[in-house]
């Protein structure tokens, strides 16, 4: 599939990708990817894993480590992102997601991804995205009900 990337209104920047599933199948080898980020949530990317029509899965990463994860190894945990080092071939990206008792590695093409994250930093600039945030209401989240 072709990297379809597109601004949308208030400068929310999606890229829709296939993800390649090393774990899978053959005939379930790749997946759909929409990556999302919007100012209003600034400090984190949500990926959108198309597992059948109508049916996906939202992981959501910080938008930091998908950066670094174009470069080096990244990610401790449950979300590990690394590029590849080998020669003669595209360079990928891989993706390793992991819940109890279920793991993911995924591998796509790097130069979109990291493109696509880079320009998220043209829209919120590194240390510009505390402003954004709703502090107040995220507070408020995190309390239980009065």
């Amino acid at each position: 599939m072709d990297q379809q990337w597109a601004p949308h209104h208030r400068e929310r920047l999606t890229l829709l990708t296939t993800l390649h599933n090393l774990a899978a199948p053959p005939e379930n080898a790749t997946v759909v990817c929409r990556f999302r980020y919007a100012p209003e949530s600034p400090y984190s990317v949500r990926l959108d894993l198309v597992t059948t029509p109508g049916d996906q899965v939202t992981w959501v990463v910080s938008r930091d480590l998908l950066l670094a994860g174009t470069e080096e190894l990244s990610g401790e945990g449950d979300v590990k992102i690394w590029p590849s080092r080998q020669r003669g071939d595209a360079p990928s990206l891989y993706l390793r997601l992991e819940r109890p008792h279920v793991t993911a590695m995924f591998a796509t093409e790097l130069h979109p991804i990291r493109r696509w994250v880079q320009e998220t930093y043209t829209v919120v600039p590194a240390g510009g995205e505390s402003p954004l945030v709703d502090w107040d209401a995220l507070t408020a989240s995190l309390l239980p009900p009065r």
